[in-house]
């Protein structure tokens, strides 16, 4: 499992990996997306909002880190700023992501924020009285890192292709493009996709290990391997499911978020044992 993870973390394999993807893909876009397509599909439905919540859980958690172990940063006003900044982001970022596609579900999510808020409290203190409180800087560089990246990143990365969603096709046959061709500004781009970028923050659970010696066991590993897995394949097949995104949207948005966890990760390494 060592092994594995040490291969899984390197940036260079994550960059090929993404190359072969996209070539593979790019060539068979139309036709997955033509052959998923199922914009009723209740499986979508679920996971277009399950793939939301990775963003606030993995903001709020590190970003109420951040202010517990702040005695480790070496610019403590500059990271006092940006935790409170990111909070409020995450949270309001998400919140409107959560409004516009479901108002219904708004008024659950803000509840559902204020009670994770309180557990990632109480779970944050746990882990600095009973484990490595350097080590949970560290992973919360790293998610922090991942997290900007899978909100803020994507979204400036869109305004790049303008790409339009195959859902909006008529004729998918005669108006499909491919994703690196160049589109005149359009109200909402399906390349690279957000949802994707989102729902990869799950693969921080496998770094929880770092700090919590309980999780340092192959079962642990295991669990949190195959639950990232799963809440991130999960959310990149509904959004083919429903029409909103290429398979080369999903696979680059996952990309976008594991490549800045694999390579945030060896920065921070790097930089903590100077």
């Amino acid at each position: 499992m060592k092994v594995f993870e040490k291969l899984v973390w390197k940036s260079q394999v994550w960059i090929i990996v993404f190359v072969i993807g996209m070539v593979v893909f790019t060539f068979l876009d139309l036709p997955i997306a033509k052959e998923v397509y199922r914009f009723d599909s209740a499986y979508g439905r679920v996971f277009e909002i399950v793939g939301l919540f990775t963003t606030p859980m993995v903001g709020i958690f590190f970003v109420i880190s951040n202010f517990y172990t702040i005695r480790l940063a070496k610019k403590r006003i500059l990271s006092l700023v940006l935790g409170w900044l990111a909070l409020i982001a995450f949270i309001g970022i998400n919140g409107l992501s959560i409004y516009m596609l479901n108002k219904e579900w708004f008024g659950n999510m803000i509840m559902i924020y204020v009670l994770f808020i309180i557990l990632a409290r109480w779970a944050v203190q746990y882990i600095c009285s009973h484990a490595q409180v350097v080590e949970l800087r560290k992973v919360m560089i790293v998610g922090l890192s991942a997290a900007l990246m899978a909100v803020l990143g994507q979204t400036l990365i869109k305004y790049c292709f303008n790409r339009p969603r195959f859902i909006w096709l008529t004729d998918p046959d005669m108006q499909f493009n491919y994703w690196f061709v160049r589109y005149p500004i359009v109200h909402d781009s399906s390349f690279p996709s957000g949802h994707a970028a989102q729902s990869a923050l799950s693969f921080i659970l496998v770094m929880f290990r770092r700090f919590v010696p309980d999780f340092r066991t192959r079962k642990w590993d295991i669990i949190m391997w195959t639950v990232a897995i799963f809440i991130t394949g999960s959310t990149m097949i509904s959004r083919m499911l429903l029409g909103v995104h290429y398979a080369t949207d999903v696979w680059a948005g996952a990309f976008l978020t594991l490549f800045t966890i694999s390579w945030s990760n060896w920065f921070v390494e790097k930089i903590y044992s100077e």
